[in-house]
Parts: structure tokens; C-alpha cells; sequence
């Protein structure tokens, strides 16, 4: 026991006086995984390893342009200390990893430039990594291939994930008119369970306006069979593209990034769901819509561009009216096609008659595919004179696309007969003449009786019966606001809870003030957010990874479309930190209006 006291006297002081080194050298290496290999459809990592004796400081990380590659993600930072014992002297070490998801463009060569990394205010240059980006798997098995527009349907390929799952885009037509609405689909096929999808790019479609239409992938989903395999098939994006164009129309290749269960042969981790999941890189195939332009020959002088098959109708408010009387007109054109841009139907003037400019009162898309639409427009007609109104029938021309001609819509509209009003006197004077006033002087007080009005007594006036009841119903509020105070000063969960949007929404303030700085700004815009959930779950925010403030928030019933709001935030703030690039005043200002507003959405839903 002496022996053993006199060891733990001895180390206690060996701890208090022995020597640590200096962190004036630190070893920097920058890898690239998997190590074996790569094709365009694997989750391709790019991981700083920074190793020293102390906690390495780095600088802000300048990424350089890269062959063949483009960042999807990252920076996410890990850091790791331990400490030994050797010879009487502690050692120390310290290493920090910084890894970002890398996307390959295609198959063929691909490079990582050297770049220089600042460590401790020393500079260090890693070596140059350079690798061959192999074809690799995601597209339809043989016979399974979508019928694109004009696309040429992608061949199989042997991935080295050995994973069933491809993407497939199909569009509704492979040629169309200039302004003919065509819908493009894509669905997601796997054979295998896959948690999370989501898109790497969205690409942007040339010569064509395009709508994306609202998906519900699971409640969509089906089960089908492609090439006599069976398949779970989930509808991941849908779009209306209408040409604004002639030509051709490239719809181009997209990239998404889908995480599947791997599918094990250990029957103890398949029977409690232990199956290790995997990040899958896949790609569409590009399509191309061929928009013929709209024929010259018999186009009406009023044409306004409309595309499609349609029909109109016509009513009127009312079949009789006094002269003076608004009479309101409907006109609606609705059929297959886009009216967003569509101009009013044509009413030729009438005497007798004024007509007011027409107002949109409804603009509507219908049906599952929003391929159909309704437009409504309302004129305001004043009769002027007495007599039968025969209003004109309203028409509407267009570009009839299963025909190829244009065509003309018309709706009649019914006779209104107009009479004089008692009001106004038949005086046989055409209008437009100057009439002389039958009444030079206009009486001040037409009527009899006193001027005075009768003023109610005090105790039958609203504000004093409101001030006879305004102590009842004080009490109620007054209970409320004790107990509520009474909880705050006890209740320190709560009162975190209560002032953690304040308190957020400060700090919010304060980034903005500082965003001159980078790196400060987005630290405080991320802080905001964690501090914001440790503070609703009345937990510490120290520590918090990603994955525990999803799980906090998924416990709070947010949604899964907001929490990956949420994540994509900080993962916006920690990658700005230390790329400079990402942090110009533009997409500053971007980054703290999606804070705010995804704090103002987890108040509404948390």
C-alpha cells in the first residue's frame, strides 16, 4: 500500500510538472475515399486529416477548382485528443478531420489540385490527388428502359455498389408546339429500402418556362415491374415545360443523392433492422423536346399566343336593369392548356352602353397533372339609356394543337332589358345635351322636427357597461399571468423554452452586425439554431451533433421537409466558416433570411 501511495504521489507530481510540447508542428494530409474504386455513382469523400500536439486552429479553407469534381457538402468537422504517459512526461495529441462530399461530373480523369491550408499561423500545401472516375451503375436493368422524349434510353452498367436503384425520366410528349404545356416526370426505382433522397442539382431548362408540381412520394408510390423485376417505384419530381421557344428543348441530366440499406447476409442484423446504409450517387438521362413554332397562315389579328384546346362561356348577373345599374359580365375560358399569360376575350363596344376594363377574378389550375386551367375575367357594364341591351358575344382565339389551326371560341351573351329608374326623370333630352336644373336651391334641413339628436343616458352608454364588466373579466387574465410568472421564476426548463425564439432572434441580430466577418457571421448564425433547440429541449448546447438535433426536433413532431431545412443551414454556416467564397455578401444575406425563417417556422409547428 506504501509502494502504491508513494506511485499515485509521484504521478500527481510528474502531471503538475512534466513537460508538454509545444504545438508548433502539425502533420496535414488529404486523402480521398473509398480507397478503391470510384465511379460516378459513388459517395466520393475529400478528408483534411490535421494531427499536432495541440488542438489545431485552421483558417478559413479555400477549396480550388477541381477536375471533373464539384463540393456537394461539408465542411463536417471532428475532432479527437488523447493524451499518454511516457517516461515520467505527458504527450499529447490532437488531430482534426474535415471531410466534404464530393459529386464526379462523369466518368474520366479527376483531380484535386494542391492547396494551401494555414494551421497555427504556419502554412502547409498537400500533395495534388488525381484518380480515374470509372461508369458506374444506376441505370435500368435490360428491358426496363423509360420512354424519354427523344432520349436516348441509358444502358446497363455494373456499379460497384451492387445496388438496384436507378432513376428514370419521362416525358409526356417529344414534340410540341411553341407554348404547348408537356409534362416531365421522374421516379425513383429500388429494389431495396432507401431512408433519405435528395437532389445534389436541379438543373434549369433553356427556352421553356417550367412549373414544378407538388409530389408526395410515399403516398404516390407503387409497386411495379421492369425488365421481370419487381420494384418499388416513387415519384420524386414532376414539372409542367412550356416551350417559349422553337428548337430544340435539352432537358438535362440531374443528379440526386439516395441512401439505401445494404442489403446483409448477417441474419441478426436483418432481423432487427441492422443493415448498414449506404449514400448512392444517381443520375437521369437527358432528354430532348423538339417545340415546333406556331404556323403563320390563318393567324387572327388578335392572337395573343395561346396554346392548347379550350372552350368558353358567358353570363350575366342579371337579365333586367334600370339605366345607371352596374350589370356584371363573366366571361370563363378554360380547356387543356396554359392561360397565364392569356389576354381577355374581346367584347366589341355597344351605344347606349359604357363598358369598364375587365378584372381577373379567378386563375386556376386543375386536374392531377395541372395541364388544364381556368381563366375568369368580369366587365362592368353601365346601360345608359332605356331599352333591350343586346350585349356582344364574347371570343377568344387560340392555337388549336390537335388540329394545327387556329380556331375561335364564342359565347353569346343574354338580352338585358333596361327601364328608367324612378329616379331618373324622362325629360325627352338626348343625351350628351346640357339639361337646366330644375331646382335652383337645395333645402339644408329637409325634414322636420328637432335638429338635436337624443343623447342616451350614461347608464345606457356601451363604454360604461363595457367598464362595469372590464373587472370580471379582468380576474381570469390576472390568474393567468400569476401562474405563468410563477412558473417562468420556478420553472427553468420552461423559461428557456418561452425566451429561446428571443433570444435566437438577438443573435440573429448580432451576426448581421458583425457580417462583415465571415466566419463570426456564420458562427452566429449557426449558434442561433442549436442554441435555439438546446434551449426548447432545455438541454446543453455544448457537444449537440447533427444527428441529435434532428432527433430532438423529430420528438418535437417538426417535419421532415423542415428539420432538412434546419440541417442544410448549418451545413451552409460550418462550409462557409471556412470557404470564403461561399460567404459574399449575397448569399450572407441569404443565409440569415432562411434562419429566420426557419426559426419562425419551428415556433408555428414546435
Amino acid at each position: 500500500m506504501r509502494r502504491l501511495a508513494l506511485f499515485g504521489a509521484g504521478l500527481l507530481a510528474a502531471w503538475a510538472t512534466g513537460p508538454i510540447r509545444a504545438a508548433d508542428e502539425f502533420r496535414v494530409t488529404a486523402s480521398v475515399y473509398p480507397l478503391g474504386r470510384i465511379t460516378d455513382t459513388t459517395e466520393i469523400r475529400l478528408v483534411l486529416s490535421i494531427e499536432g500536439s495541440s488542438m489545431p486552429e485552421v483558417s478559413s479553407l479555400n477549396l480550388p477548382p477541381m477536375k471533373n469534381l464539384h463540393v456537394i457538402s461539408g465542411p463536417a468537422n471532428s475532432r479527437q485528443s488523447q493524451m499518454s504517459w511516457v517516461n515520467g512526461a505527458i504527450s499529447s495529441s490532437n488531430s482534426l478531420s474535415m471531410t466534404y462530399g464530393l459529386a464526379a461530373e462523369g466518368p474520366g480523369p479527376a483531380e484535386i489540385p494542391a492547396f494551401d491550408v494555414q494551421v497555427g499561423g504556419t502554412h502547409y500545401r498537400t500533395s495534388p490527388l488525381r484518380f480515374t472516375v470509372e461508369a458506374g451503375g444506376g441505370a435500368p436493368p435490360p428491358g426496363a428502359q423509360g420512354h424519354g422524349a427523344r432520349g436516348r434510353a441509358p444502358q446497363p452498367q455494373s456499379g460497384d455498389d451492387g445496388i438496384d436503384v436507378f432513376l428514370e425520366t419521362h416525358a409526356g410528349a417529344a414534340t410540341a408546339w411553341v407554348g404547348q404545356p408537356v409534362l416531365v416526370e421522374t421516379t425513383l426505382y429500388t429494389s431495396v429500402a432507401t431512408p433519405h433522397f435528395d437532389w445534389i442539382d436541379d438543373p434549369t431548362f433553356k427556352g421553356a418556362w417550367t412549373e414544378s408540381l407538388a409530389v408526395d412520394s410515399n403516398r404516390e408510390a407503387a409497386r411495379v415491374e421492369k425488365g421481370g423485376r419487381q420494384y418499388m417505384a416513387f415519384p420524386v419530381s414532376r414539372k409542367v415545360v412550356v416551350p417559349t421557344a422553337p428548337g430544340a428543348i435539352a432537358i438535362p441530366q440531374a443528379t440526386a443523392l439516395v441512401q439505401v440499406q445494404r442489403p446483409s447476409r448477417d441474419r441478426f442484423g436483418m432481423l432487427f433492422g441492422l443493415e448498414p446504409l449506404v449514400n448512392l450517387q444517381r443520375k437521369t438521362s437527358p432528354l430532348t423536346i423538339t417545340a415546333r413554332p406556331l404556323p403563320e397562315a390563318g393567324k387572327p389579328p388578335d392572337f395573343d399566343g395561346t396554346v392548347g384546346s379550350y372552350r368558353i362561356s358567358a353570363t350575366a348577373d342579371r337579365k333586367q336593369a334600370e339605366v345607371g345599374d352596374a350589370i356584371a359580365l363573366r366571361v370563363t375560358v378554360e380547356g387543356l392548356g396554359s392561360l397565364q399569360a392569356a389576354k381577355p376575350p374581346r367584347l366589341p363596344s355597344i351605344p347606349d352602353a359604357k363598358f369598364y376594363d375587365p378584372k381577373i377574378v379567378e386563375n386556376a389550375s386543375t386536374g392531377a397533372n395541372h395541364l388544364s386551367s381556368r381563366k375568369t375575367w368580369e366587365w362592368v357594364v353601365v346601360p345608359l339609356s332605356p331599352g333591350s341591351l343586346d350585349l356582344p358575344a364574347a371570343s377568344f382565339s387560340y392555337f388549336d394543337t390537335e388540329s394545327g389551326t387556329y380556331r375561335e371560341a364564342r359565347a353569346d351573351l343574354p338580352t338585358v332589358a333596361v327601364v328608367r329608374g324612378a329616379a331618373v326623370p324622362d325629360t325627352g333630352v338626348a343625351r350628351g345635351e346640357v339639361q337646366q336644373n330644375l331646382r335652383d336651391i337645395a333645402f339644408v334641413k329637409p325634414r322636420s322636427g328637432p335638429l338635436r339628436e337624443p343623447v342616451p343616458p350614461l347608464s345606457r352608454r356601451a363604454w360604461f357597461l363595457a367598464l362595469l364588466v372590464l373587472p370580471v373579466a379582468a380576474v381570469p387574465v390576472g390568474i393567468w399571468a400569476g401562474r405563468r410568472r410563477e412558473r417562468l421564476l420556478t420553472d427553468s426548463g420552461f423559461a428557456r423554452g418561452r425566451r429561446a425564439a428571443r433570444a435566437a432572434m438577438k443573435r440573429l441580430e448580432r451576426a448581421e452586425r458583425r457580417a462583415a466577418d465571415a466566419a463570426v457571421f456564420h458562427e452566429e448564425i449557426a449558434g442561433s439554431l442549436v442554441d435555439y433547440v438546446a434551449d426548447r429541449a432545455n438541454r446543453s448546447a455544448a457537444g449537440l451533433k447533427y444527428d441529435e438535433l434532428d432527433a430532438i426536433l423529430a420528438g418535437g413532431g417538426v417535419p421532415q421537409a423542415l428539420r432538412s431545412r434546419y440541417h442544410r443551414c448549418l451545413e451552409t454556416c460550418d462550409f462557409a466558416r471556412f470557404t470564403p467564397d461561399a460567404g459574399r455578401d449575397g448569399a450572407r444575406a441569404d443565409v440569415l433570411r432562411e434562419a429566420r425563417g426557419i426559426l419562425k417556422a419551428l415556433e408555428e409547428s414546435w
